[in-house]
């Protein structure tokens, strides 16, 4: 008889370790024996969460976290070719061309350690091209989160969001924290109006052209809810897969 050891955060408050001892219990009698690694996608509009849900999907599940953004910035960083297109394109609001972001992200993919952990993929697809190659993978995503926003709350976040240089963490002024770190605290480029609104143009021409073809694994979420809320949502979705 298997044998299945799962950690549980134990700093955590009384109520959220049972909640997570309750998570796991009902994912193994349910699922009767090992079950595939969850394949995860995240997409939505601008400022809708996708990376702050993203990493709590990752650190939850145990899976891997691919970030375009990050796939991007590293080969900007390298300074390649593709850095040179990415840097150019992410700086004006367009979109890295199809066949080269969509190489990058399958390439990442079909590592080992997302083959064998499970992955969640944030900001991606943004194309219908983009759509097309990532279903025509051999494992599919087995769920594909949709983050909706309204557009006056997608243009309020980015009007409130700051990045600190020294850190790279991300604060929305909002909020209250160190009057030393605010001080210090800057706008990051791509958080411009004007790049906004391209971005959540982009999304908005996409989302309706793709909604028809993903909906067997489709979550729908309303992204204005706390990300505590969205979480959870998520992470029900996961353990509750549509066979």
């Amino acid at each position: 008889m298997p044998v299945f050891y799962c950690e549980i955060d134990g700093t955590q408050a009384e109520d959220m370790i049972i909640s997570d001892m309750k998570r796991i219990i009902k994912l193994r009698v349910k699922s009767g024996g090992p079950r595939s690694p969850p394949r995860v996608v995240i997409v939505g509009a601008p400022g809708s969460g996708k990376t702050t849900l993203s990493k709590m999907i990752a650190r939850q599940f145990n899976i891997i976290h691919v970030s375009t953004t990050n796939l991007l910035n590293n080969e900007i960083a390298k300074k390649t070719s593709l850095g040179k297109i990415a840097g150019d394109a992410m700086n004006g609001g367009e979109l890295v061309p199809d066949n080269e972001i969509t190489d990058l992200v399958i390439s990442r993919l079909n590592e080992p350690d997302c083959k064998v952990n499970g992955w969640i993929l944030e900001s991606y697809p943004k194309t219908e091209a983009q759509l097309n190659s990532l279903m025509q993978l051999k494992q599919k995503p087995s769920l594909i989160v949709i983050l909706q926003l309204a557009d006056n709350l997608v243009f309020e976040r980015h009007e409130y969001k700051k990045v600190d240089p020294i850190t790279g963490q991300t604060y929305n002024l909002k909020q209250s924290f160190d009057k030393e770190v605010l001080a210090r605290l800057v706008a990051n480029e791509n958080d411009r109006f004007e790049i906004v609104k391209k971005r959540l143009s982009t999304w908005k021409a996409f989302y309706p052209k793709a909604e028809e073809r993903i909906k067997e694994h489709k979550l729908l979420l309303n992204g204005s809810k706390t990300i505590k809320s969205l979480a959870q949502s998520i992470y029900e979705a996961i353990e509750n897969p549509i066979d």
